[in-house]
C-alpha cells in the first residue's frame, strides 16, 4: 500500500494531462479562434447582402426584358441589289490615290441579285416609327415586321440616312408597346446594359453585359463614328435594335461588331440614342437628315505639320488643309493652315471631332472657331449652312486637287484658240503646280487636261469624277495632255 496515495495521485495527474494532450492535439477538436469567428460572422452578413443583391439585378434584368421585348421587332427586308458594294484592294490602285482614299477604296459592281436581309428594329412612336440601320432596309423593295406576338405586318420606308446607318421605317397598328429614350451623354463606362434583337434571325433574343468604351471615332463603319462600345453579346441579325439602361430606356441603336470570325467576339458598337433622336426627328420631319456645313478639308496634326506651322506637335487641335471658295468658313475668314483648337468653347483634339460637332449644328447657327494663325490665337465666327450632296462633292473634289497640288480652270476660248482645241474638245486649263505636286515635272502651267482614260472632260469636276471612276474601277488613270506643240498621254502612277 506504500504506493497507494502515490498512485492515485500520479494517476489523476496523468488523466488530466491525456484530457488537456487530447483536447490539443485531437483532430476533432474544431473550436474557432476569435479572428475567425469574426471572419464567419461578417462572410454570412454577406452572403446574405449577396443574395439580395443578386436578386435585385435579376429583378432589373427581368423587368427590362418584360418592359421591352414588346417594342422590339423582327425585319425582313426583300432586297433587290443592282449593285452590290465592294472594295478595291489598295495594291490595285494608282500609288498617287493610296494616300486619298485610306486602306481601301468603296466602289460599285454591277450585279443582278436578290436576297433577304434580316435585323432587328424598335418601336419608338405611337404612330408606329421604328429606328433601326440604313444597312438593314438598304435596297430593299419590300419591309415585313415582325412583333413580339408574331404578327407580320408591312412596313414603308419613311427615311434612311447612311452617313449615320440610321433608318427610319413605319408601320400601322395600335396598342404599341413604345421604348422611352435614355440621354446617352449621361452614360459612363462600366454602366450596365442589356440589348434585344434578332441575332441569326432568333427573335427576342435577349443579351446584356457593360458600357465598355464611349466615343469610339474613325471605325469607318460611317462617316460619322461617336459609338458606344459594349461587350453585351450582338451577332449578325442584331442590327438596328436596342441597347438600353437598367432603367429599360434606350441608349444606342446596335449597328456593328468587331470581330474576325463575324460572329460575338465581345466588341459591339451601338449608335447613341441621341443621335439616332435626332436623326428620327429630322426624317420624320423633312425625310432626310439635316447637318450642318462651313466648308473646311481638315488634316490631323503630324510632326512635319507642327513643324511646318510653327505649332507644338503635343498640341490638340486640327489643321485647315483646304477652303471652300465661296462657303461659309471663307466668308468667316478662315484660311488654310490654321490651326483649329476648339468650337464654341469646347475643345477639338481630332478631325472626327470637330466635323462632329459641326455637323450637330443647325444651318443659321454660329460656330466660334478658336483658331491660331502665324503663333497668334484668335477666334473666328462662322455661320452654319445645310450640308448637302453638291456641296459636298464639290469639297471631295476640291480636296483632290489640292492634294495633288495643282489649280484648274474651264478653258477660255484664246486659250482653247491658242491650243488648236475646239469647243468639242472642252478641256481643262491648268493654272498653278505646286512644288511638292506629285505632277511636278510632268505637267506645265498653261497646258491642257482634255481628257481622263478618253473621256473628254470639261470642267475640273468632270476630270475628278472620271479619276474617281478610274480608280474605282482599278483602271489605270491616263490624262490626255494637250499644249501649242503637241498631244501626249500621262499616266498618273
Amino acid at each position: 500500500m506504500r504506493w497507494g496515495w502515490k498512485g492515485l495521485v500520479l494517476g489523476m495527474g496523468l488523466g488530466a494531462l491525456g484530457v488537456w494532450g487530447f483536447q490539443k492535439w485531437s483532430p476533432a477538436r474544431i473550436g474557432p479562434s476569435i479572428a475567425y469567428a469574426q471572419q464567419a460572422a461578417t462572410a454570412l452578413a454577406a452572403q446574405e447582402g449577396l443574395m439580395v443583391r443578386a436578386d435585385e439585378l435579376s429583378t432589373a434584368f427581368r423587368s427590362v426584358a418584360k418592359a421591352l421585348k414588346p417594342s422590339v421587332v423582327r425585319i425582313e427586308a426583300l432586297v433587290e441589289r443592282p449593285t452590290q458594294r465592294g472594295q478595291v484592294p489598295m495594291a490595285e490602285l494608282p500609288p498617287m490615290f493610296r494616300d486619298f482614299f485610306g486602306d481601301q477604296f468603296d466602289f460599285e459592281m454591277p450585279e443582278n441579285q436578290q436576297g433577304e436581309s434580316l435585323g432587328s428594329g424598335v418601336i419608338v412612336t405611337q404612330e408606329g416609327h421604328i429606328l433601326t440601320n440604313h444597312h438593314v432596309v438598304n435596297g430593299a423593295t419590300k419591309l415585313e415586321v415582325t412583333l413580339s406576338d408574331d404578327r407580320k405586318l408591312p412596313a414603308k420606308l419613311v427615311g434612311s440616312d447612311p452617313d449615320s446607318d440610321i433608318a427610319v421605317i413605319q408601320i400601322q397598328s395600335e396598342g404599341l408597346v413604345v421604348a422611352p429614350f435614355g440621354d446617352s451623354n449621361q452614360l459612363e463606362v462600366g454602366d450596365w446594359v442589356v440589348a434585344i434583337g434578332s441575332p441569326f434571325g432568333l427573335s427576342q433574343t435577349v443579351t446584356s453585359g457593360i458600357v465598355s468604351a464611349l466615343n469610339r471615332g474613325d471605325r469607318g463603319i460611317t462617316q460619322y463614328d461617336d459609338f458606344i462600345q459594349t461587350d453585351a453579346a450582338i451577332n449578325p441579325g442584331n442590327s438596328g435594335g436596342p441597347l438600353l439602361n437598367l432603367r429599360g430606356q434606350l441608349i444606342g441603336i446596335n449597328t456593328a461588331i468587331a470581330s474576325r470570325s463575324g460572329a460575338f467576339n465581345g466588341i459591339g458598337f451601338a449608335i447613341p440614342s441621341n443621335t439616332a433622336k435626332d436623326a428620327l426627328e429630322d426624317i420624320i420631319k423633312t425625310g432626310h437628315v439635316v447637318r450642318g456645313f462651313i466648308g473646311l478639308g481638315l488634316a490631323n496634326l503630324t510632326e512635319k505639320l507642327a513643324r511646318d506651322l510653327g505649332i507644338d506637335p503635343m498640341a490638340k487641335g486640327v489643321v485647315v488643309e483646304l477652303v471652300s471658295e465661296g462657303g461659309p468658313a471663307a466668308k468667316g475668314n478662315v484660311q488654310p493652315g490654321d490651326f483649329v483648337t476648339s468650337i464654341n468653347g469646347q475643345a477639338v483634339a481630332d478631325i472626327s471631332q470637330l466635323r462632329l460637332k459641326i455637323a450637330a449644328m443647325s444651318p443659321g447657327d454660329i460656330a466660334e472657331l478658336a483658331v491660331i494663325r502665324d503663333g497668334k490665337e484668335m477666334t473666328l465666327r462662322v455661320e452654319i449652312e445645310e450640308q448637302t450632296k453638291e456641296k459636298m462633292v464639290a469639297m471631295s473634289n476640291g480636296r483632290m486637287l489640292e492634294r495633288l497640288g495643282i489649280e484648274l480652270a474651264p478653258i477660255s476660248r484664246e486659250e482653247a484658240e491658242e491650243l488648236n482645241l475646239s469647243e468639242e474638245d472642252g478641256g481643262v486649263i491648268v493654272k498653278r503646280i505646286d512644288r511638292n505636286s506629285p505632277l511636278a515635272g510632268q505637267l506645265m502651267v498653261g497646258e491642257a487636261i482634255v481628257a481622263v482614260n478618253r473621256k473628254r472632260v470639261r470642267s475640273p469636276q468632270e476630270l475628278v469624277a472620271a479619276i474617281n471612276q478610274a480608280a474605282a474601277q482599278g483602271q489605270p488613270v491616263r490624262l490626255t495632255i494637250r499644249n501649242p506643240q503637241s498631244t501626249r498621254m500621262l499616266i498618273l502612277q
